[in-house]
């Protein structure tokens, strides 16, 4: 069989290879002659009448490969479907295209590496879209190499800002965010599995300099256990990152101030993981100290979490008399009574510290926290779901199952998550299901820092055919291109907005049609983007991907 049509072949599939797509610039003035078979304007009508539905319509050009996979231009991008694929493959917007526009395409023949070209023309250019055959380890490699080379401020993990739409080469900022901990804590985490699943001292060393961030957020503000939002050098302007700043004792920073709940979830999660797969003894007496100063800190100050000017923040409540008596939390209800619980149990794990213990009695006997976690997921109104909450309530997940060995409380927690898995399941999340997993796992393999010896669940249990076709379709290149899917024709409309009013789809695009986003974005909206002016840090990608290597849900 031609190397062309086996790569062609991986793209229905799940296997070992990944077919990693690209595209460069073709500048040719001569465009090559194609390889298979040109589709006639009756047989382009013909498909836009057949089943599975092209996602647009008024097709301007098409090619049969040799081995029957489809190839047809619209106005609005280059699709394909592969033999036996239930449906077309889309590729537009910038990350893949000059122009959404069209006109010609041309399959060129395998390189001697096995490499395979599309040569696409469009009104303003043509484009060449490679497929090389990789493995997952090596995108993953990828994706690290990327982030360590553009995304990596003071430790901390984040985005960046480009000068020219995407083009990083021309120039980028990182600009500070309010969720600069939160990000890094996830990104520690990541490089945590990979290090308990590798041993690779690359993977420690990057762990430890993130996590020397996080720790640095809590020196920053000289108040005990009160961790900063995000810090910049004190010859940066704050002002124009918005929120509230203060200047640092020694004069050399500014950090951030309104620290919310959002950011001790991150700090609590990776400091958790760290502890147990990375850290030496004496990492875990220094983690134990940050932990214990940070829960103190909650305790003392009755379940508020206090900066300056000794008022609580905007978000960090947890205090029973807010989230048991007072109707404008009952919506927070849910989800802060889970933090609260995953973080004393966390710090219970970590210290002994009979107080934590006592605190957690407290809430379960007599607040009834545990019972709160149940219903934590809201759904209605629909308009209003927000899937920020949805990330955090499952990184609280993680270490409340990971130490919690009460079997009536587990099956209570256990009741909640999977209540949560289920809403979630059909956005197809590789982070969700495999918490969720994990949660399950640990069950069966209650050694926090042991890496479990198998999955102890069956593949379909957590969608894990699901999470590899997502890793097999991610897209290396994490700029955020602007997306427009809700004019297409395969796309089933819900009958009402996102929370940031956008349409929305009944079934979740692959990733790799849809815009980049976090694990708090809404993976049914169909538009967005930043027009090419953001590019993630990728630590959406390899977070779950290095959990689900420690975890065994994928080798």
């Amino acid at each position: 069989m031609l190397p062309w049509i086996c790569l062609i072949a991986l793209c229905a599939e799940v296997g070992t290879n990944v077919l990693n797509w690209s595209t460069t610039p073709f500048d040719s003035a001569t465009l090559p002659p194609s390889i298979g078979t040109t589709l006639t304007v009756d047989e382009l009508r013909d498909l836009e009448a057949a089943s599975p539905t092209t996602p647009y319509d008024k097709l301007t050009c098409g090619v049969r490969a040799p081995d029957g996979a489809l190839w047809v231009g619209s106005p609005h991008g280059l699709m394909l479907l592969s033999p036996q694929a239930e449906r077309w493959r889309l590729f537009h917007s910038p990350r893949w295209l000059p122009s959404d526009d069209v006109r010609g395409i041309f399959l060129a023949a395998a390189a001697p590496d096995g490499s395979c070209r599309v040569i696409v023309d469009t009104t303003v250019g043509a484009a060449a879209l490679t497929a090389t055959s990789t493995t997952l380890d090596a995108k993953m490699e990828e994706v690290q190499t990327n982030l360590r080379r553009w995304h990596v401020r003071h430790g901390l993990v984040a985005e960046i800002r480009l000068e020219k739409p995407g083009d990083v080469a021309a120039g980028y900022v990182q600009p500070s965010s309010d969720n600069d901990g939160l990000w890094t804590s996830m990104y520690v985490a990541g490089e945590a599995f990979r290090y308990g699943a590798t041993k690779s001292e690359d993977a420690k060393r990057n762990a430890r300099q993130s996590l020397e961030a996080l720790m640095f957020q809590e020196r920053i503000t000289k108040i005990p256990g009160f961790v900063a939002r995000s810090f910049v050098p004190i010859d940066d302007d704050p002002k124009k990152y918005g929120g509230e700043w203060h200047r640092s004792s020694d004069g050399k920073w500014w950090w951030k101030g309104d620290t919310s709940s959002d950011e001790l979830d991150g700090h609590y999660f990776a400091y958790a993981v760290y502890y147990d797969l990375v850290a030496d003894e004496q990492e875990r007496e220094e983690i134990r100290g940050y932990v214990t100063r940070i829960t103190d800190h909650i305790l003392d100050h009755g379940y508020y979490y206090v900066g300056p000017p000794g008022t609580p923040t905007t978000w960090g409540v947890w205090a029973p008399e807010k989230l048991n008596h007072d109707l404008e939390w009952i919506a927070d209800r849910g989800l802060n009574s889970l933090e609260m619980l995953s973080h004393l149990k966390a710090a219970e794990y970590m210290t002994g510290a009979p107080r934590y213990t006592a605190a957690l009695k407290h809430l379960i006997e007599h607040e009834s926290y545990e019972m709160n976690t149940v219903l934590q997921k809201i759904t209605w109104p629909l308009n209003h779901v927000n899937h920020s909450d949805d990330e955090l309530a499952f990184l609280a997940y993680y270490p409340l199952l990971m130490y919690e060995r009460d079997p009536a409380l587990r099956k209570v927690y256990l009741a909640s998550l999977e209540r949560s898995w289920q809403i979630e399941r059909p956005e197809k999340s590789p982070l969700l299901n495999y918490i969720y997993a994990a949660g399950r796992q640990a069950s069966h393999w209650p050694k926090p820092q042991e890496r479990p010896a198998e999955a102890h669940l069956e593949p379909a249990k957590y969608d894990r055919d699901a999470c590899l076709a997502w890793f097999h379709d991610v897209p290396v290149d994490t700029i955020g291109y602007s997306m427009t899917n809700s004019n297409r024709r395969d796309v089933a409309l819900r009958p009402y907005a996102s929370r940031g009013d956008r349409k929305l789809s009944v079934d979740a695009l692959p990733t790799s049609e849809r815009r980049v986003m976090k694990w708090n974005g809404d993976p049914f909206e169909l538009d967005g983007g930043s027009g090419g002016l953001e590019r993630d840090d990728g630590t959406f990608i390899l977070l779950p991907y290095w959990m689900g290597v420690y975890h065994r849900f994928h080798e």
